[in-house]
């Protein structure tokens, strides 16, 4: 689809705007469907933060929109990833709307060796060019018809450059760990089969060291609120760590 600078808020708000997903809170964008250009019967997806309170645009909600802006401008044209269309202002993006199943949907082991194949692919490609997803959670990879993977939902994605040193180096490598090990959790949902030794790897340890160690701060914080959830992690481990041994 191609890219349209035209848009503006003043013209953004004639439009029909079908609610898609409607902000939970202060920190989240608000998300609709849209039709752009006027009677084109192409779908776009209007993620704006206007609604949302004046500090939290100013202090954070500008910087998440300016980020995943940039972020899929920087992949335009690559398979997979929905085409960034319009920047009406500060507070809000316009981008390609990609119809698929979330992978959610699929019951596990239905989701085909092609789809999950296609998806490291992807995950890889993004990676050689310095991007990270950093939210690849089922619901954020739709299948679509014909098979192919899209991703959805850039708003914790990051451009850290295709030679990231220093800290930054550090950081890009926890992200992309990140990615990585939830490639592999599908995989062992669907496909132990498939699994790479790095993938075994990274779910026997349950993830990227910095991973670790944040998800050891909010169990902390969670049982101090008295909602326990190590056990539950424990056994989520356990169980990729079966059907890791029960495939070697």
């Amino acid at each position: 689809m191609p890219e349209s600078q035209q848009l503006t808020r003043r013209e953004l708000e004639r439009l029909p705007l079908e609610p898609l997903h409607q902000a939970r809170n202060w920190s989240k964008a608000a998300v609709f469907l849209a039709e752009w250009p006027p009677d084109s019967k192409r779908r776009v997806v209007v993620k704006d933060f206007k609604k949302g309170a004046l500090w939290f645009r100013l202090v954070a909600g500008r910087h998440f929109m300016q980020r995943e802006w940039k972020t899929l401008r920087a992949l335009s044209g690559m398979a997979g990833v929905p085409a960034a269309i319009a920047r009406p202002d500060a507070d809000c993006i316009v981008i390609e709307y990609c119809h698929g199943t979330p992978v959610n949907r699929f019951e596990a082991g239905t989701l085909p060796a092609a789809a999950l194949e296609q998806l490291g692919r992807l995950v890889e490609a993004l990676h050689a060019r310095g991007v990270t997803h950093g939210d690849l959670h089922q619901s954020n990879i739709l299948v679509a018809d014909d098979g192919a993977i899209t991703l959805i939902d850039w708003a914790t994605a990051s451009h850290f450059g295709t030679r990231p040193r220093g800290l930054k180096a550090k950081f890009f490598n926890e992200w992309r760990t990140l990615d990585k090990r939830a490639v592999a959790k599908l995989k062992a949902r669907h496909a132990p089969a498939l699994l790479t030794q790095e993938e075994r790897d990274i779910l026997w340890q349950g993830g990227s060291g910095l991973y670790r160690a944040v998800k050891k701060v909010r169990h902390g914080v969670g049982r101090l609120r008295g909602a326990d959830r190590e056990k539950e992690r424990a056994t989520a481990l356990a169980e990729y760590r079966k059907l890791l041994e029960k495939d070697s």
